[in-house]
């Protein structure tokens, strides 16, 4: 067997000796040569003991390894330390001769072991206490991180504060004012080149600046050194003085020779004990000889090897064995098999977390000594970029030794602490991966890296360019081009969001800034175009632009003129503000360029001050207590769903009550009709789900399975299932021809209360009490995310018509938009304060009725936004409202226990259906209009035959009150959302739950399907908003960013962007695919109770407890405008289908209607003009004409 040879340390006299092997070692009086088959190293002032192999084993044996992995090397693993000697001294000798090193290296050549357990020591026992060792990795502010060194030196915060003063003066005088003449000491910067990679460009410079100036200023005692990635020298061109000073002390880290790769293997497990069985030390440096990068493979597979040994106890035989070797696939394959191990041993989800996180650690480089343009190298970045749902998988790679942080553990319980949250670490906390021999000897990642290089080397541009743009924000920085077109095609792509986890906010800001810079000179150039063309060639240039300027003083003219509009209507100045709006409206029709933006300000202007002088027609007539109504789908039969256990059938034309279903015994919080309208499901307090036939009125089914309320429940848009949400925590989904339970869909921590199919049924969404929204895989039942966020309760969600966004509603007063794909947020939208239980748009979509807390149903004018009634006659909450099909009546639902058919034109009260007994939560119809499914608080669904009134089926299986249901966009299915945390899943054709989605730790308040029907998206109380694949009703995402209960979610028409409402005021917008958190909009003053998207998707409205209304542009997440005249909470807002009016329920007891209208709403201010001038004539003659030839 191999001898080793043991470092005995300086000072010791050892015999000169030779043993089996053919090394010698003769002792000098200051360096120690040893001979050993014609190599011959020179140790400055080290001596070598040699101990045979039986002194060896006869040591204590200590089993912790010796062997670093592919850690760093640190001034406490001297001890362990080999095979360097050589170089040590060329470094000590460079100190001798200058102040100033830069220790160039590739990667994995162990320049900073070199340095931290080699040089180190060496100065530390030299110099001892007067040694200072000052070593640090810079990150985006180095002189943050040379005050960092300085701390743990002891030194205390007043003496130090000035290291952290941005200025090249700084090193040299904190050098003056804190060494003694006495001290030695060493800054150490290592990795120098992240000076040129993550630190911001001014420190960069001033820092540079000021090593030069320390190292000119030649103080005795004090040296600086640095170790320097090679590919990085060209990067020191911009500091001439740098190059200059260190042009002959650079020293380049060689290769280890054979001998010394011996003592490196050898001696560390000599150390501790244990040998080498003959032979294994030359396997293993014929494999690893020559080889890049090998150091750290070395380590990290002996570093397998002893715990391997360990593992089996064959290390109790004081030999390391080189089957055991083998079995760990060598040095080329100990690694790659290891950390495949670890990766396969992560759940689904975790993978791709793990993907993403590996990614975004990933930069570019030049490689030096191939030539290769384009090579992957370590990126580190700050743990505050990484989402909150990858803080798991983070720690779980961190305890693996694959990636590294530089946060401070000492002030956290734990690693887990410290990783949880986003807001459990510092701003400047890093995190990267280990070592970059994971990037080319790792064949997973590599592929990953080689797959993705265009838009890891896109992003990578981007974040250099971003770092210069930060401080001053000049537009010349900013991308224009074929770049920004790349870029902005890179933030379209869903695959982007999913692998390589999408843009942080600096870059966003970035990018929309780039946008911002190109519309506005696109803008210009379309009006030097239009005014050439139009005075064709008759203009000079110099002409053109003075009219371009001319266009660009009146827009800010009107601009000026709306603010004042604005000004005077929160003072109560309606009249003056009326005055403005219309002069607005007047100048920018004598544009001769038609602004896109400055139209819409003066529309907006228009519409408050219209609807501030408005007086609405309110009528009166309800009386009592009824959860939720629904239509057939041909408008026939109305099936409501009522607090006294019951769901009655009317005849829509005569109002006469067709039947009275009864079966549940507790509360019926929803109903809803199938799509072809032939059964209806009704859900309850009951924990039952009741399928009825339409027709009849016969009993189908009940469905039983919830354990708590079933609170919401929605058909699947072909009607085959039924979805429910519970109070037990669950979705559920079962067949509706047979009954049967298809799925438990059961993720969710606490009860569900909204569900929602997605438009293609293929993904159902839940809303819960444990403030997270689910999506859940349709087919089956497996959670494709949970949407994560909110901080209360998910009361509703929404998805939009093509299903690719979510909204989410939550107690936490924000909607959070959701991008389905993804699961990201979009953006959050943040403000309200009450609630609005049901909104419905007329079949054109000319209308909005809204249902509120306040008795009121209100009418609303989608054109104008203007509200044209209120529909006074409840006697108690209005829970919902619906439009028949033809568009001609609507239904309202009552606390007060009644159902009140209302005439859309007139709004006068056409009839009252009483009857119920106790509160129905809501009712939906299928999308074929044929069943009407009810959801209730006695825990079940019933499905309803719309024009019969009979009860086709109830679904039974919550286990507490169900909040919402909602049909899939084929009818095939229904979500109901429920108390229980659960929604489940039904067959809206046998009644059966298909699955029950799982996951919310409180009530789920609404769920929403995406315009496909692939994602489902539930609200919860429990602040998430989880994201579910309604296939397999897995949990796609969870999006946690609400700091209280999501209310309602609803997605926008591509279904890309969800949007998420909650009660910590905010609304909140995600990407669907990603579920990263696009942007979060935060204007309001209290709970935000519900959001919509306008139908082209360009706008979101959102409701709140403040008593407003807020406009939100979706691209940027400007707030529009803020719609003032509710004297109470408001609760619901939705556009109508052609998007030209918006509607809002108050609780205090009105429905608006918001016309976008502009020539109607420009004729009804002139007509209040003409009546006001009539009693009061203006002096000023031109207010008289301000509306001539307006609407007459």
């Amino acid at each position: 067997m191999n001898k080793p040879i043991h470092n005995s340390g300086i000072g010791q006299q050892v015999e000169n000796s030779e043993i089996h092997g053919g090394i010698q070692a003769t002792q000098g009086n200051k360096n120690v040569q040893v001979h050993g088959e014609g190599n011959i190293l020179t140790f400055n002032q080290t001596e070598i003991l040699q101990i045979s192999e039986k002194q060896i084993t006869s040591r204590v044996l200590i089993i912790s390894s010796p062997y670093k992995g592919l850690k760093t090397f640190e001034s406490r693993d001297k001890e362990l330390f080999f095979g360097r000697d050589n170089f040590i001294t060329t470094l000590v000798d460079e100190l001798e001769h200058t102040n100033l090193i830069l220790l160039f290296g590739p990667s994995g050549s162990g320049k900073s072991s070199v340095v931290r357990a080699g040089l180190i020591p060496w100065l530390e026992r030299k110099y001892r206490t007067g040694f200072i060792n000052l070593t640090f990795t810079p990150d985006a502010d180095p002189f943050d991180s040379f005050y960092t060194s300085l701390r743990t030196n002891k030194y205390q915060q007043a003496e130090v504060n000035l290291a952290r003063e941005v200025k090249e003066e700084t090193l040299i005088q904190v050098v003056n004012n804190l060494k003694k003449s006495s001290e030695f000491w060493l800054i150490f910067i290592d990795q120098f080149e992240e000076l040129f990679t993550i630190s911001d460009e001014h420190k960069r410079r001033e820092f540079i600046n000021g090593l030069m100036k320390l190292s000119q200023a030649k103080l005795p005692g004090v040296k600086i050194m640095a170790t320097m990635r090679a590919d990085f020298l060209e990067r020191l061109s911009d500091f001439p003085q740098l190059v200059e000073a260190t042009q002959k002390h650079r020293p380049m880290i060689v290769k280890m020779q054979s001998n010394e790769l011996r003592l490196a293997i050898e001696q560390p497990a000599a150390h501790h004990g244990m040998i080498f069985e003959t032979g294994l030390v030359d396997k293993i440096i014929t494999e690893v000889q020559g080889q890049a990068g090998c150091l750290p493979l070395l380590q990290y597979t002996l570093k397998l090897l002893w715990e391997e040994e360990v593992r089996t106890g064959s290390i109790n035989d004081r030999v390391l064995n080189t089957s055991t070797y083998e079995d760990l696939g060598g040095v080329t394959g100990a690694l790659q098999q290891h950390v495949d191990s670890i990766y396969d041993n992560l759940s689904p989800s975790e993978k791709l977390a793990g993907q993403r996180i590996f990614l975004k650690l990933v930069g570019i480089g030049e490689s030096a000594e191939s030539g290769i343009e384009w090579k992957p190298v370590r990126r580190r970045a700050l743990l505050s970029e990484f989402r909150d749902d990858e803080r798991d998988v983070l720690l779980k790679l961190v305890n693996e030794n694959l990636l590294v942080s530089d946060a401070d553990l000492s002030k956290t319980d734990s690693k887990k602490e410290l990783f949880r949250s986003s807001k459990s670490v510092k701003s400047n906390s890093t995190i990267e991966i280990t070592h970059e021999i994971l990037l080319t000897c790792w064949d997973k990642l590599d592929n990953w890296i080689q797959n993705n290089r265009q838009g890891i080397a896109l992003r990578n541009r981007l974040y250099e360019d971003v770092k210069r743009w930060q401080n001053k924000k000049p537009e010349d920085e900013l991308w224009t081009g074929s770049k920004l077109e790349q870029i902005l095609e890179l933030r379209k792509d869903d695959n982007f969001y999913q692998v390589l986890g999408g843009f942080n906010d600096e870059a966003n800001r970035f990018i929309n800034a780039s946008v911002g810079l190109r519309d506005r000179q696109l803008k210009r150039a379309r009006m030097f175009a239009l005014i050439g063309s139009t005075l064709a060639g008759l203009a000079s240039v110099a002409t053109v632009y003075a009219l371009i300027q001319q266009q660009e003083a009146q827009e800010q003219s009107i601009m000026g003129i709306i603010q004042s509009s604005e000004s005077r209507l929160l003072a109560n100045s309606q009249l003056y503000a009326m005055k403005e709006a219309i002069k607005a409206k007047k100048q920018s029709d004598s544009l001769w360029i038609k602004d896109q933006n400055t139209r819409t300000q003066v529309d907006l202007a228009l519409l408050n001050t219209v609807h501030s002088l408005a007086v609405p027609n309110t009528l009166g007539g309800h009386a009592n207590w009824v959860n939720a109504v629904s239509f057939s789908p041909n408008g026939k039969m109305l099936a409501s769903a009522s607090s006294d256990n019951t769901v009655k059938l009317w005849n829509s034309e005569t109002g006469k009550e067709i039947r009275t279903l009864t079966g549940h015994i507790k509360v019926v919080q929803g109903v809803s009709f199938s799509p072809n309208g032939k059964m209806l499901v009704s859900v309850s307090s009951d924990r039952t789900i009741k399928l009825w036939d339409a027709y009849t009125g016969k009993l189908i089914k009940t469905l039983t399975g919830h354990t708590d309320s079933v609170n919401g429940i929605s058909f699947s848009p072909d009607g085959k299932t039924i979805a429910s949400a519970s109070g037990d925590n669950t979705v559920k989904l079962w067949n509706t021809n047979t009954g049967e339970l298809i799925k438990i869909l059961a993720k969710h921590t606490n009860f569900v209360l909204r569900i929602s199919f997605s438009p293609d049924g293929k993904t159902i969404a839940s809303a819960s009490g444990d403030n997270t929204i689910k999506l859940w895989d349709a087919d089956t039942g497996k959670e494709i995310k949970t949407l994560r966020g909110h901080q209360n309760v998910v009361r509703a969600v929404s998805f939009s018509a093509n299903g690719k966004t979510l909204a989410s509603a939550s107690d936490d007063k924000t909607v959070k938009l959701w991008n389905t794909d993804t699961g990201e947020p979009i953006k959050t939208l943040a403000g309200q304060k009450s609630e609005v239980y049901g909104i419905s748009f007329s079949p054109d979509g000319k209308m909005l009725a809204s249902a509120s807390r306040d008795s009121t149903v209100k009418l609303w004018n989608t054109d104008s936004g203007e509200l044209i009634k209120t529909l006074i006659g409840h006697g108690s909450t209005v829970y919902g409202v619906s439009f028949s099909p033809d568009g001609k009546t609507i239904a309202s639902a009552s606390a007060d226990n009644t159902v009140k058919f209302w005439n859309t034109d007139t709004g006068k009260e056409v009839k009252t259906l009483a009857g119920h007994k106790n509160y129905v939560n809501a009712a939906s119809f299928s999308p074929d209009g044929k069943m009407l499914a009810s959801a209730s608080g006695d825990q079940t669904v019933k499905l309803w035959d719309a024009e019969t009134g009979k009860l086709i089926k109830t679904l039974t299986g919550h286990e507490n009150y169900v909040n919402a249901a909602s049909f899939s966009p084929n009818g095939k299915m229904l979500a109901s959302a429920s108390g229980d945390k659960t929604v489940k899943l039904w067959d809206t054709d046998s009644g059966k739950v298909i699955r029950t989605l799982i996951g919310h730790g409180n009530t789920v308040h609404g769920v929403s399907f995406s315009p496909d029907g692939k994602i489902l998206a539930s609200a919860s109380g429990d602040k998430t908003i989880k994201l579910w694949n309604t296939d397999s009703g897995r949990v796609i995402k969870t999006l946690r960013e609400h700091t209280s209960e999501v209310i309602g979610v609803s997605f926008n028409p591509d279904g890309k962007i969800l949007a998420s409402a909650s009660r910590d005021g905010t609304v909140k917008l995600w990407h669907t695919y990603s579920g990263e958190l696009i942007q979060t909009l935060a204007e309001h003053g209290d709970t935000v109770n519900g959001v919509s998207f306008s139908p082209d998707g360009k706008m979101l409205v959102s409701a709140s407890a403040d008593k407003t209304v807020k406009l939100w542009d979706t691209s940027s997440g400007k707030l529009i405008k803020t719609l003032i005249g509710h004297t109470n909470f408001v609760y619901k807002v939705s556009f109508s289908r052609d998007g030209k009016m918006l509607a809002s329920v108050g609780a205090d007891n009105t429905v608006k209607l918001w016309k976008w209208d502009v020539d109607y709403l420009l004729k009804e201010g002139c007509d209040f003009m003409r009546e006001y001038f009539k009693t009061y004539p203006p002096e000023d003659e031109s207010e008289k004409k301000m509306c001539d030839g307006v609407g007459m």
